[in-house]
Formats: structure tokens, sequence, C-alpha cells
């Protein structure tokens, strides 16, 4: 026989279940990877538009008009993570849209590094570089920027 207070009370369990399971997702991925910058670099936050618009070519410049320079990872767990939180793209769609910028003559191909110690080398030494590592690997060379 159908109970209408049974059912409410398993409605509610299987409806928090599943927001543990979605936030406690969330929360994981936006913890795996963390944004650098060298520490010539104004900005201590940035939001995900700002992000989009520098990881594809359209922010070039920081607010103190110095020339932004981007650099990637290609570590495939970080990348593939950084892509989908950060553009909505996959490492394939990414890296169509920078061939396109480069044959039109928009940009040059950002420097790519094959492991996280070398590309936060290259941020500590190049002025206004930006990057993304992952959680954990920063170091005192070079600064942190939040995801506002």
């Amino acid at each position: 026989m159908f109970h209408p207070k049974r059912f409410c009370i398993m409605g509610t369990k299987i409806l928090f279940l599943m927001c543990l399971i979605v936030f406690g997702h969330s929360g994981a991925h936006a913890a795996s990877f963390t944004i650098i910058a060298n520490k010539s670099v104004v900005e201590s936050a940035l939001t995900r538009a700002e992000l989009q618009g520098i990881y594809l070519g359209e922010k070039v410049k920081w607010g103190n008009r110095k020339h932004i320079k981007i650099s990637v990872l290609e570590d495939d767990r970080t990348l593939k993570e950084f892509l989908q939180v950060v553009l909505g793209k996959t490492p394939s769609q990414f890296d169509q849209h920078w061939v396109r910028m480069v044959t039109t003559g928009k940009a040059s191909m950002p420097p790519a590094f094959p492991d996280a110690q070398q590309l936060i080398d290259y941020v500590a030494k190049t002025p206004n570089a930006i990057g993304f590592v992952p959680s954990g690997q920063p170091g005192d060379a070079v600064k942190t920027i939040a995801i506002k």
C-alpha cells in the first residue's frame, strides 16, 4: 500500500544523497588545479570569464596594460580538468581554437610544458606569465591567483 509520508521521507533522503554527490564532486573539481602567475602580475583574483578570455587569446593585457603570457601544462588529467572547468572545452577543441588563432595571424601558440615544475619555473622567470598546475605544487616562486 502507498504511504505518502514514507514516500516523502524516502524522496528527501535520495535528494540529500544526490546533493552530497553533486556538490562533493564540484568541490573536488575546483580544488584539483591552481592558477599561478609571475609575481609581477598585479591581479590576485580572476573571474572564470576573465580566465576564459585569457586562455582563448581574447584578453591579452593585465590591468596594468602589460601583455599577458599564457602557458599550458601538458599533463593530461590536469589539462582536461582545467579546460573543462574553466573553458568548457576538450583538449581537442582548445588545440583547434589555437590552430585557428595561429593560422589567421592573431596569436602565437602558447608554450606547453610536460611537467608542473617546468611550467612553474617558466612562470617564475617570465614577467606577466600565467599558468595552471595541480593543486599543492606552486611553491613560493610564483603567486597563486584565486578564481572568483
